[in-house]
């Protein structure tokens, strides 16, 4: 997922909105690819474990994403703060869409993309 998205930073004909929408539809192409796994174990309650690492890899992502933006409306608050929001945000989001079968994919992208900071996109 990151190596596509890198590409199409690399390739510059991309806005931020758009890159923002492309990134979350290939998060959400991947887990609709693991669709059982993902439900399974983020709907199991002995199966913690993997809420968690989705949550992580979703921060990681955010802090590295907040190191590169050149945004001038960049906050001045602590980035790992601002990461773990969004991480636990994204990781619920995903969550209510496998959780509730009247929610699509376009559901989820759109409303992950609604909820992102202006200054993500």
């Amino acid at each position: 997922m990151h190596c596509a998205e890198d590409a199409r930073r690399a390739e510059g004909r991309y806005s931020a909105a758009q890159m923002l929408r492309m990134a979350t539809a290939d998060v959400a192409d991947h887990v609709e690819r693991f669709m059982a796994l993902y439900r399974h174990a983020l709907h199991d309650p002995a199966d913690g474990g993997a809420y968690g690492p989705l949550v992580r890899h979703f921060a990681d992502y955010s802090v590295a994403f907040i190191a590169r933006s050149a945004h001038p409306d960049l906050p001045d608050a602590n980035h790992q703060v601002i990461a773990q929001f969004v991480a636990h945000g994204f990781a619920g989001a995903i969550r209510a869409w496998l959780g509730d079968d009247s929610v699509t994919k376009a559901d989820l992208v759109d409303a992950a993309v609604a909820c992102a900071p202006a200054w993500w996109s």
